[in-house]
This record gives structure tokens, C-alpha cells and sequence, in this order.
């Protein structure tokens, strides 16, 4: 169980305020990421092991938007198309355009 007086509880509303403000969302995404945090769990992780192509945990809202059908990354599409990831079923991580071929 989780103390919600904890530091590290009170971090992660933090982050969860921040990513609130800062990310574009749709209301059930924001409805399930504030349940995970709610939960005890940090922003930056998710339930599915979802990971980029370095290894490292994809945050909770990049792996929601993936397993819901976003596979292309729409978080990234204000980067351009020359820094586009793509998500490789092979590998359960996403790659750079490099990386793919």
C-alpha cells in the first residue's frame, strides 16, 4: 500500500500536474493516467512494459496511446517526420527511422 503522504507520492503528483499541462491528452487518457498515479505509480512508468528503443520505460500516456491503437507515436508529430519513431513488434520498442531498415 501506498502513503500518500509520502515523498515520493507527492513527486509524483507533481509530475502528473506538470504532464497535465504540458501534454495535449483526451480525457480518458487523462482519467487513466491520474488512476496510476492515484495508484502509487510514477508518471514515467506504465502497467504494459512498454519500452523505447534505449531500453528505457516508455511513460505511462506513450504506452497507453500505444496499446490503444497510436502505434506511430502521435506525441512526436510536432517534431517532424525526420524524427519520427516507429514501434517494432518484434522488439516492443520504437526505432528511429535508421534503426528500421
Amino acid at each position: 500500500m501506498y502513503d500518500k503522504k509520502s515523498m515520493d507520492y507527492q513527486i509524483n503528483l507533481e509530475a502528473l500536474k506538470e504532464m497535465e499541462e504540458c501534454v495535449p491528452m483526451t480525457k480518458n487518457e487523462r482519467d487513466c493516467l491520474r488512476k496510476w498515479v492515484c495508484k502509487g505509480h510514477d508518471p514515467d512508468t506504465n502497467p504494459w512494459d512498454c519500452l523505447d528503443s534505449d531500453g528505457f520505460p516508455l511513460n505511462y500516456l506513450q504506452a497507453f496511446r500505444l496499446e490503444h491503437g497510436y502505434s506511430s507515436g502521435p506525441w512526436d508529430y510536432w517534431k517532424g517526420p525526420e524524427h519520427q519513431t516507429y514501434w517494432s513488434e518484434d522488439l516492443k520498442c520504437f526505432l528511429s527511422k535508421d534503426e528500421l531498415c
